[in-house]
């Protein structure tokens, strides 16, 4: 058995993840989250992911307007979800070496990204509001609670028919 073949189980880029999570965390502070067999990586105190490491390769947060212009730079690149908010760069393991500097750039620019919030949100679609008055527009209600079915006077067990009779058949 040769210890040295660990391509097979996608383990074979982690000298190379080693390499970029320890630059990563030089570069920006961060939040380092292990999640099964994969790493997840945030800006420190968010909430939200820039950076994801799991056996097949690496997964970085881009914003929607850069995603191609990324994925271009690192070769072998691609984008997941590209009319996503946030899509993410996706870079298999053995890819790793060949685009290291692109992807340690990547990398930071996610944590930046995703630390000041990501891109700015969609504003809302605004309703078409009628001019009338607070007034004149009828309040919402709840429908009135319906009132208890009286229960069997002799099992004390089921809820009367509407016939008044215990469904129960004995009673």
């Amino acid at each position: 058995m040769d210890l040295q073949d660990t391509e097979s189980d996608g383990i074979g880029a982690a000298p190379s993840v080693a390499r970029l999570l320890l630059e990563l965390r030089g570069r920006v502070s961060v939040d380092v989250r292990p999640s099964g067999r994969s790493i997840q990586i945030r800006p420190q105190g968010a909430r939200t992911l820039a950076v994801h490491i799991h056996p097949g390769g690496v997964d970085i947060a881009v914003a929607r307007d850069q995603a191609e212009e990324v994925a271009a730079t690192i070769a072998g690149a691609t984008v997941k979800d590209p009319d996503d908010p946030v899509p993410f760069v996706s870079v298999e393991g053995h890819l790793i070496d060949a685009s290291y500097d692109a992807i340690l750039t990547a990398a930071v620019q996610a944590v930046e990204l995703r630390k000041s919030g990501g891109p700015a949100k969609a504003p809302r679609a605004t309703t078409a509001r009628t001019t009338t008055t607070r007034t004149s527009t009828p309040k919402a209600t709840r429908p009135a609670p319906r009132p208890d079915r009286p229960i069997c006077p002799r099992c004390k067990q089921y809820e009367l028919l509407a016939s008044g009779e215990c469904p129960s058949g004995y009673c």
